[in-house]
């Protein structure tokens, strides 16, 4: 008995779908047995149809799951596995509430806010470089080092959220909350704010530009499936996969600003728990999205109006925060079998006497 790829695989689009549906199914059954019964199915469908159409509600959270689902996208498109968007995305919101509350750029809330994302920007690169060096110069797997420096950027930001950056008037274990200036501006009748609206747009377009145009997006495609091809042609692969996770780092950290300019505005302990998890959930993103950039805004509208069904189930009384984790984990389960199933068969081989 041998695994072997199918010559043919199914279709890219049926195997998002099927996991999304499927998953749906066994996220309800699991949430349906953990109440109790208490809440049917239908409570479950109602509180996902409410997710999908309250579009208001829905889009802070779709917007912070594009950029990082854009994010993860262009290091997955090069086969890198960057696992450490939480990381990167929390040294981004360490780097910019650090603008807000001492840089004294706060006087001048464009200043403030251009140079809370530009922070970031430089924080979340830096943090993904890290990963990235050995990765290319030690060919050591970014995955474990991307996952584990996940932790090691909580701990960094827990230690100063509970030292001397910590709220002392009031002894709450968090930051002191960011000045009203560096907050950014909230649209009418939504949850997004207008610089975070913009930075989605920006991103989504010059990602679209550097895949379309460039060399660098041509190569980073090419490092995926032909790494060879680059070598003989005189191009560095190790600049390349430094370049890949370098880039996914930054924008996931601009979306760190984003967060903190638009959603917490202060830091709270511990993060580990505080923590609304895009880093995680991007993956799901851009995975769903079949690692097609036009996809990402698809699979983080699906994404983010789970993400409110959950909370809303919350509310009425199952478990807490992991009850959205029910969700994103049913779906990403059944993915990872899906896509196995539909790329690799098993095949049975008698051998003749």
């Amino acid at each position: 008995m041998v695994i072997v790829r199918r010559v043919k695989p199914l279709p890219y689009w049926i195997v998002p779908v099927l996991a999304l549906v499927v998953g749906l199914l066994i996220s309800m059954i699991i949430l349906y047995v953990m109440s109790g019964g208490v809440i049917t199915p239908y409570d479950i469908l109602l509180s996902i149809y409410y997710g999908f159409t309250n579009v208001g509600l829905l889009a802070k959270t779709f917007a912070l799951l594009v950029i990082v689902g854009i994010g993860l996208l262009v290091s997955f498109k090069g086969a890198i596995w960057n696992i450490g968007g939480e990381g990167q995305f929390y040294m981004g919101v360490m780097l910019a509430a650090w603008v807000a509350l001492f840089s004294g750029f706060a006087f001048n809330g464009f200043i403030a806010k251009t140079m809370m994302i530009l922070m970031a920007l430089l924080a979340g690169g830096f943090w993904a470089l890290l990963a990235a060096l050995p990765r290319a110069y030690l060919n050591i797997d970014e995955v474990p080092v991307t996952l584990m420096m996940n932790y090691i950027a909580y701990y960094i930001v827990n230690y100063i959220t509970i030292g001397e950056w910590r709220e002392k008037q009031y002894g709450y274990y968090r930051t002191v909350t960011i000045p009203e200036s560096t907050m950014f501006q909230v649209i009418d009748g939504t949850t997004i704010t207008l610089e975070l609206l913009i930075l989605m747009i920006t991103i989504f377009i010059l990602v679209w530009l550097m895949f379309k145009y460039t060399s660098l997006g041509l190569r980073i495609k090419v490092l995926s499936s032909n790494p060879n091809l680059l070598r003989s042609s005189g191009i560095s692969v190790q600049l390349t996969i430094l370049m890949a996770l370098l880039l996914s780092g930054m924008i996931i950290g601009m979306a760190g600003a984003a967060y903190l300019g638009s959603v917490s505005h202060n830091i709270s302990y511990p993060v580990e728990e505080k923590t609304p998890g895009y880093g995680y959930t991007g993956i799901l993103v851009a995975w769903l999205s079949m690692l097609e950039l036009i996809a990402v805004p698809i699979a983080a509208y699906i994404i983010g109006a789970l993400h409110t069904a959950g909370i809303n189930i919350q509310i009425m009384g199952v478990g807490g925060a992991a009850v959205v984790n029910v969700f994103i984990g049913s779906i990403l389960l059944t993915y990872a079998v899906l896509i196995t199933i539909s790329e690799y068969k098993i095949k049975i081989i008698v051998k003749k006497r």
